[in-house]
């Protein structure tokens, strides 16, 4: 009976070494359950962020500028100190590090519509200014077709979509590694991200995704917003 229980091994070691197999993958799928929780908080921060940026750019003629600041002002956010109890210098801190966060990690921001298109059929140039607009007054008693350039009508060239991608940075530990291995990391990676090493990846030999966001630690997080124009949209 000895012989056979030193053969069996000790319940205890056996408990040991299932513990030590169990305990990493363990620990992975916990911190990506909570990274998951700060993903989706982020997406509707950005979420937010995008529809503010819209609003602000239909009242200002769908400038991408001042989109762009709306935009920024709105995901600041995520650059507050929230143990600094003071709240003008909290701000003041977040102004700081959202500027200086987009030299090396620039949000995109992109206007979909009204398109190039969309300015070639109804566009129409200010002698004054100089620019072209797209008219949005009376729109109940203009010409309404259907234009063959862009396929729209002029009301639909009077809405304003755009469209945000955000480099949210992945704040759990060991997160930022494992999405970059994932995604950008040879057969086992997802092939519309890029079939390639991670060291090929800093030759710029991988996809745009794994060069700005993943290899950076970071997610691109997308977001789209669609608001009515309350002033004419001008290139």
């Amino acid at each position: 009976m000895r012989v056979r229980h030193r053969r069996g091994g000790s319940p205890r070691g056996l408990g040991l070494v299932e513990f030590v197999i169990v305990l990493p993958v363990a620990i992975v799928f916990v911190l990506g359950m909570v990274q998951a929780g700060f993903i989706y908080m982020a997406k509707l921060q950005v979420n937010h962020a995008t529809f503010q940026a819209a609003r602000l750019g239909s009242l200002h003629n769908a400038d991408e500028g001042v989109m762009k600041t709306a935009l920024l002002r709105s995901l600041s956010p995520f650059y507050q100190n929230n143990f600094e109890t003071n709240d003008s210098v909290r701000l003041a801190k977040a102004k700081v590090g959202t500027e200086l966060d987009q030299v090396l990690h620039p949000v995109k921001l992109e206007r979909l519509n009204p398109s190039a298109q969309s300015f070639d059929d109804f566009g129409v140039r200010d002698p004054k200014t100089g620019k072209t607009y797209i008219p949005n007054d009376n729109l109940e008693w203009r010409l309404d077709s259907v234009r063959p350039g862009s396929g729209q009508r002029l009301r639909d060239a009077n809405i304003l979509k755009i469209r945000v991608v955000y480099g949210y940075e992945l704040k759990v530990p060991l997160m930022a590694g494992v999405l970059s291995r994932v995604m950008c990391s040879g057969k086992s990676g997802v092939d519309a991200f890029a079939d390639v090493g991670v060291l090929e990846s800093m030759y710029l030999k991988a996809s745009d995704e794994c060069i700005r966001y993943y290899l950076r630690g970071r997610l691109p997080i997308e977001s789209f917003a669609l608001v009515e124009m309350q002033s004419r949209a001008e290139r």
